[in-house]
């Protein structure tokens, strides 16, 4: 066989699924020689064989030799994406810079945004990828981002403007979602007689009981036991109706069926609805002493503890409750629960016992009991505290999703700690050095501390500061915005040019405090990346003799482990923004490897 037909081979193994056997045959072939494609090929069996570090290894020693190649971009953005490293943001970008057309890099890009909940963006990438493409897939991930931002008739309309298809739930939900319920419901009902996925009966009633609920009472009935959640959705319906005794014998039977964290809240909250107050402290009390042993699902045991708050205070005298309360949540102590009883707490009037719990919630939890009490700090008024502890978690914050938390927070106006001046300022540093792996909504946050900033500048009348602040806020301005607005930058860069006795440009003419916020930082040396004391003599060696081959360098270290280690190596380098060490192909020695440190 020859090269070329074996090449052909492994390509075809690829795609039957068989990517071992298309691996072997690339690692094979590349012994001779490595191609970008057989690179390319062994990166993207390795990605599925869930090899992630030597499938990124590849891509980067590809993407330093072919930097215009979008679809090397868009690979490595899937490889990293996989790991769950935030980086796969700027590939994703990079691979669209490149080829703005490119129909895969749109695709993954538009799925990781949409996994990562950034749906604004999602849809925006969807719309053009759908406008292009005739494939069912990119309808349906269109589809499911405008769903998720409540843009309902544009979703009918995208389902509408495709060829006559199955039923889908996704369609269901856009026209419940666009008000034609009975609409929603007939389509759900054929959907259930096609296939008999109960997923489609159970959105059929839930329509259904848009438009006629009294009637959707009765037929939920008749599929009592069919699905938990169609249990549970008729147990949600005659709670909302007001029909609460006949509510709790469903939510009892459900609960006993599967005695999942909501099923047994709202047993709770019904037994109090139906009077009986005591029974629902008792259940409430049993689930969240259940959650608090467990710390599965922090938010869960967050929405269970405020409704035990709620229960506790209809059932007893504040005092009393709030007594209970803290010795219930206390007794396991955790960030959430430290949080609840801080601001429970709070709420009551207990000022020093709220202060006290909010304070362990920080010292246990930077990000989640840190951003509280900065809130309990501002409400106080003790703005000096409450900045330094938002300083500490904006300092620490090494998540750009963590990072965005702080800034929401931040300049939420009710918080009123968008009038912190050093804060401001720290944030929109710190976001900056994010800017390649921020959401929509961060990208947004950023134009919102810089527009905060260059106001302030405005209104001391440094004016040349303020158009800089804002030329730099339009150009980190998303196209998806939500609240902000690109006029409201406009308007004061335009105020600005009025205002300035001689206004000159800013941008290019000098390095001023502003712009260098939103330069990258430099990458760092060697040193940075904590060689081990393999990886010192393996760098020492290649340093000094430009290249060695794989059989030189295992002589070297007295280890066969030289390609893992060179792999973590090219990983770790490119991390910190560094080239350190590249493959140049292999020979009979094993692969080839260049010192390029730079």
């Amino acid at each position: 066989m020859t090269r070329e037909e074996e090449k052909g081979q492994a390509f075809r193994l690829l795609e039957a699924g068989d990517a071992p056997g298309a691996l072997r045959i690339a690692e094979g072939l590349m012994q001779g020689g490595a191609e970008p494609e057989l690179a390319v090929l062994a990166a993207t069996s390795l990605h599925r064989l869930g090899r992630l570090d030597e499938a990124e290894a590849h891509l980067r020693d590809l993407a330093r030799q072919m930097p215009e190649a979008s679809y090397l971009h868009s690979l490595l953005g899937s490889v990293l994406a996989a790991r769950g490293d935030e980086r796969a943001t700027s590939e994703f970008a990079e691979a669209i810079r490149l080829d703005p057309e490119n129909p895969e890099a749109l695709r993954e890009y538009a799925k990781y945004l949409a996994d990562r909940e950034d749906h604004r963006a999602a849809a925006r990438l969807g719309r053009r990828l759908a406008a292009r493409s005739s494939r069912d897939e990119d309808r349906a991930l269109l589809v499911r981002s405008l769903l998720a931002l409540g843009e309902y008739d544009e979703a009918v309309g995208v389902l509408e403007s495709a060829p006559p298809a199955p039923p889908s739930i996704e369609a269901a939900e856009a026209l419940l979602g666009a008000g034609r319920a009975r609409r929603a419901a007939a389509l759900a009902a054929d959907g259930y007689e096609a296939t008999g996925d109960l997923a489609f009966l159970r959105a059929h009633l839930a329509a259904w009981a848009v438009f006629d609920p009294a009637g959707a009472v009765e037929a939920y009935a008749g599929w009592t036991g069919a699905a938990p959640g169609i249990d549970f959705d008729r147990v949600l319906l005659l709670k909302s109706l007001g029909r609460y005794g006949e509510a709790l014998p469903v939510a009892a039977a459900l609960v006993a069926e599967e005695p999942a964290p909501f099923h047994r809240l709202v047993e709770a909250e019904l037994l109090g609805l139906a009077g009986d107050r005591a029974g629902a402290e008792r259940a409430a009390e049993g689930l969240a002493r259940d959650l608090l042993g467990t710390l599965e699902d922090l938010d869960t045991l967050e929405i269970v503890l405020r409704r035990y708050e709620d229960l506790l205070l209809a059932a007893r005298p504040a005092s009393e409750a709030l007594a209970r309360y803290v010795a219930v949540v206390g007794s396991d102590p955790t960030t959430v629960g430290l949080v609840r009883i801080g601001e429970a707490s709070e709420r009551q009037g207990a000022l020093q016992q709220a202060r006290d719990h909010l304070y362990r919630a920080y010292r246990s939890d930077f990000l989640r009991g840190g951003l509280a009490y900065a809130r309990f700090l501002a409400r106080q008024g003790e703005w000096r505290e409450c900045e330094k502890v938002m300083l500490y978690c904006a300092e620490h914050a090494t998540k750009t999703a963590d990072l965005e938390r702080v800034a929401e927070v931040a300049f939420d106006v009710a918080t009123g700690m968008h009038r912190l001046p050093r804060l401001l300022d720290r944030l929109a540093e710190r976001l900056a050095t994010h800017r390649e792996t921020l959401s929509s909504f961060g990208q947004e946050l950023a134009a919102v501390a810089l527009l905060a900033r260059a106001t302030d500048a405005f209104e001391a009348g440094r004016y040349d500061r303020a158009k800089e602040c804002c030329l730099i806020g339009l150009d980190l301005f998303p196209a998806h915005a939500g609240e902000l607005r690109l006029d409201d930058l406009y308007a004061l860069l335009a105020r600005c040019k009025e205002e300035a006795v001689l206004d000159r440009p800013v941008l290019g003419r000098t390095r001023s405090a502003v712009a260098a916020v939103f330069e990258p930082p430099p990458p760092p040396p060697e040193a940075a990346l904590s060689f081990s004391p393999e990886e010192t003599r393996l760098v020492a060696f290649l340093r000094e003799h430009q290249s060695a081959t794989e059989r030189e360098l295992r002589a070297v270290l007295g280890s066969r482990r030289v390609a893992g280690l060179v792999n973590r190596l090219i990983r770790r380098a490119g991390e910190q923004g560094m080239a350190l060490v590249e493959r140049r192909g292999a020979g009979d020695e094993g692969e080839v490897y260049v010192y390029v440190g730079r």
